[in-house]
């Protein structure tokens, strides 16, 4: 991890960083990284129920397959390869 300083050359992020340490009270320093850390906070949130959801939907189509008739015979390799072990 790096300790070199980040520059802002924006001049309306600058403005608003220090509009946001005016209304809290607080340092530069100590405002930007409440505001980092809670939004960081928020995107791992997002992140984990993302994450759930996209569990949730796979877990619900693994049921659906399972559920679905079997039409036809099983196969087996004897199906899908010949005696040389190449794809039918």
């Amino acid at each position: 991890m790096t300790t070199a300083p980040i520059q802002i050359r924006n001049a309306d992020v600058v403005r608003d960083i220090r509009e946001l340490a005016r209304l809290t009270q607080k340092p530069i320093t100590e405002a930007v990284a409440d505001a980092v850390r809670g939004e960081l906070g928020r995107a791992r949130r997002i992140s984990t129920s993302e994450r759930d959801a996209r569990l949730k939907a796979v877990e619900a189509a693994v049921s659906q397959f399972r559920r679905a008739s079997v039409v036809g015979p099983m196969l087996d390799e004897r199906d899908l390869y010949d005696e040389d072990g190449l794809p039918r």
